[in-house]
């Protein structure tokens, strides 16, 4: 009895974790960027296909991204993102040709192609170029711990430029699960700082 007792209490503290961690999220969600950014930074997610295109969820950063950067035309854009596995392109590369074709002009797009994970794309994108004052822009649940992250890696002036996904997108439902479980796995083991910086070379600091 005392077993399942400590169990039922167990259940219910890791629920009670989730409900209120998913609040905090979707507060975050609401963030709205500061004007005038130095630079953009857009987090890289899946690609997909040969030649590759973005997923909709990265779509959808992309897209918010542009809107952002055709308001303040000062903006530099750094996309992060190396190539996975299953993909055939870096999602940098995918990310700076949709910008351009959107219409932002190549001069002002900067390529961070080395990073698997959040935790390392701030790192080396300040390595790229000099944040300055940053607009983070990646999906809506995955806000808090990117802030989170940027402000560990040493970006003091941040906020937040979230793209909320379509009730369409599977990525939505599958967060509300799998975010939580990230967000702590980053508070506890994630220090952006201990990251080597990326030297990159002359042809892949611009596009």
């Amino acid at each position: 009895m005392q077993f399942e007792r400590l169990i039922k209490y167990g259940l219910v503290l890791v629920l009670l974790y989730f409900v209120i961690c998913n609040i905090v999220i979707y507060y975050y969600a609401q963030q709205k960027p500061a004007a005038n950014a130095d630079t953009v930074v857009v987090l890289g997610s899946l690609v997909i296909g040969s030649p590759a295109i973005p997923h909709p969820t990265l779509k959808d950063r992309l897209d918010v991204a542009v809107a952002y950067l055709q308001t303040n035309p000062q903006t530099k854009v750094v996309v992060c993102g190396g190539q996975g596995k299953d993909e055939s392109a870096t999602e940098a590369s995918v990310m700076a040709d949709y910008l351009a074709h959107k219409g932002i002009a190549t001069s002002r797009i900067y390529i961070e192609d080395k990073s698997t994970r959040t935790a390392q794309q701030f790192v080396y994108a300040n390595n790229v170029l000099p944040l300055g004052k940053t607009v983070v822009v990646t999906s809506d649940f995955h806000m808090l711990r990117s802030i989170m992250l940027a402000k560990r890696s040493g970006i003091k002036d941040v906020s937040g430029l979230p793209a909320s996904l379509s009730f369409t997108n599977l990525d939505k439902y599958y967060a509300l699960i799998r975010e939580p479980l990230a967000l702590v796995n980053s508070w506890l083991f994630d220090h952006p700082t201990n990251y080597s910086l990326v030297n990159e070379s002359p042809e892949n600091q611009n596009h």
